[in-house]
């Protein structure tokens, strides 16, 4: 478990700055590494869209089993939405 989930004070602005400061970083960080791939290792980058096209974006996952990875996906999504709801703190 998280310290947040498990938290007796409020989240402060610190808190949020926290989270969206290491989302950046994050997200920058990985558009950095795959920004030098292109330049540097194309072809790492080409092996990488293979692997992916054939594992993770079949046709024939998507034809045998989408229902069954819609519903999942509708599951996770709303989750984290109840999650991410705060209410505010009088």
């Amino acid at each position: 478990m998280s310290c947040a989930l498990i938290s007796l004070t409020p989240p402060t602005d610190f808190d949020r700055f926290f989270n969206v400061f290491l989302l950046r970083l994050s997200l920058g960080f990985l558009l950095v590494v795959v920004g030098l791939g292109y330049l540097f290792d194309p072809k790492a980058v080409l092996r990488l869209n293979a692997f992916a096209r054939e594992n993770f974006f079949k046709d024939s996952h998507v034809l045998l089993n989408g229902k069954r990875i819609g519903a999942t996906l509708l599951f996770v999504g709303f989750i984290l939405l109840a999650l991410s709801y705060t209410t505010p703190i009088r």
